[in-house]
This record gives C-alpha cells, structure tokens and sequence, in this order.
C-alpha cells in the first residue's frame, strides 16, 4: 500500500488532487475523523509512530512525504 491509496482510503481523494502542494484539510472529505482515519493508517502502513507534534506539521501532502522520508518509509511514497 502507498501513501496515495492511504490518501485514497481516507480521504476518498482523486489522483489529480495528489501533488504535494495539496492541503489535506482542502480535500474534499477531509474532516477531523477522517484526518484521525488517515493517521492512523499512516503509522500502520509505514510502520511508524508519529508524535503530536509531528502530526501537527502535516498540512501537505508534501509534508507527509518529507517526514516519511526522514523515518526512511520513501520506499511506499
């Protein structure tokens, strides 16, 4: 599973809402739960542990890549 089918489960978003300037609060079905849903699955999928902090700084798609990156999940991005 990647980061887009993540998104896609979540957020029920469309491949052309996936470039990394896309705010996830702006996605269509985004709402609180959902953003929990995708956390979530986030950490499953990828096998990591994000902090509060962490999860607070995530308002792009880009910055979810960039912080998968420095865990060393690139591999399903």
């Amino acid at each position: 599973m990647t980061l887009q089918d993540v998104l896609k489960e979540a957020f029920n978003m469309k491949d052309s809402e996936y470039t990394d300037a896309q705010s996830l609060m702006q996605l269509e079905d985004w709402d609180s739960m959902n953003h929990m849903v995708f956390i979530t699955q986030l950490e499953e999928v990828f096998g990591v542990e994000l902090s509060g902090d962490e999860i607070i700084s995530l308002e792009t798609i880009g910055d979810v890549k960039k912080l998968l990156d420095r865990k060393g999940k690139t591999e399903k991005i």
